[in-house]
């Protein structure tokens, strides 16, 4: 099935965020009921097996997608039980960590921060590829890939090492100029999230290490998860501050490494499954 050329823009992050001058809204919790989805997905397909990055489209309930060792993108319709309505294959073979949709065209990330465009995909043609590297490298373990529409740039959120315990940064990469900021737009400091959210009996000892993030469509927040340790956090826009940090059930969500939005603010989560099947989960948005 082809998609129609009415997707032109992540649905998810169409509507404005508020200015930057306003403050730091106060949060005591975070709008969502983390252990309750309110749809859960199996992946069935092998192909989704390993999937890792998520990212809206103009379409309600369809998903960009990428797994692991391919650079392959898939259309993902979550209204249908998952099933694959599109597939773009850019890359044979590569560690692609992160996809995002703008405007017409789809961006892919490579854990070694090189950043492939994708146009021309909508009639299963051959695409039109460009490649851009950047200044990271292996070292820093790509593994988010969001947007930016205040600046209309991509948000690059590096992994780093779990063990360690410095800040994890997120650079911008201007979809203008095309280049990659020097200094990080964002940083995390794994030592304040373990204040927030204590380590468990069952945790590893390891740290809050990104592994996705998405900009709120409403709040204008940045939301980025982790897979080690089982973690999401809130971020501010303007100040960069953390709002708020919460466990995620690894129960439920055993490898949580893909993120993103619809219009009405709900949470969507994905993650690698216990038993190989991929999985979706969609969150409500608690308005109040």
């Amino acid at each position: 099935m082809v998609l129609p050329l009415s997707i032109v823009v992540s649905a998810a992050l169409s509507i404005a965020a508020p200015p930057i001058s306003t403050p730091p809204p106060v949060r005591d919790s975070i709008p969502y009921q983390l252990n309750s989805p309110s749809v859960i997905i199996n992946l069935v397909s092998e192909e989704l097996k390993e999937i890792s990055g998520l990212s809206a489209t103009d379409v309600p309930g369809v998903f960009c997608t990428i797994a692991d060792e391919k650079g392959e993108i898939f259309f993902v319709d979550g209204n249908g039980g998952g099933a694959i309505l599109q597939r773009v294959l850019f890359r044979d073979k590569g560690d692609f960590e992160g996809v995002e949709k703008v405007g017409r065209c789809l961006y892919a990330v490579k854990s070694n921060g090189d950043i492939y465009e994708v146009d021309r995909w909508e009639n299963q043609g051959r695409p039109k590829i460009k490649e851009y590297e950047t200044a990271l490298d292996k070292e820093d373990d790509v593994e988010g890939l969001g947007y930016d529409i205040r600046t209309n740039a991509l948000l690059v959120a590096c992994k780093g090492n779990p063990d360690s315990a410095y800040l994890r940064k997120i650079y911008a990469f201007d979809l203008k100029s095309k280049q990659l900021s020097a200094q990080p737009v964002f940083t995390i400091d794994p030592l304040d999230v373990n204040a927030r959210v204590a380590a468990g009996p069952e945790d590893k000892a390891h740290f809050f290490s990104p592994s996705g993030i998405a900009m709120h469509p409403l709040t204008g927040d940045l939301y980025v998860i982790s897979s080690s340790l089982k973690r999401l956090v809130v971020l501010d826009y303007a100040t960069g501050k953390i709002l708020y940090a919460a466990r995620l059930d690894k129960k439920i969500l055993p490898q949580p490494e893909g993120i993103s939005f619809d219009p009405a603010g709900n949470l969507y989560l994905s993650s690698e499954g216990k038993k190989g099947e991929g999985l979706l989960f969609r969150f409500d948005y608690l308005k109040n």
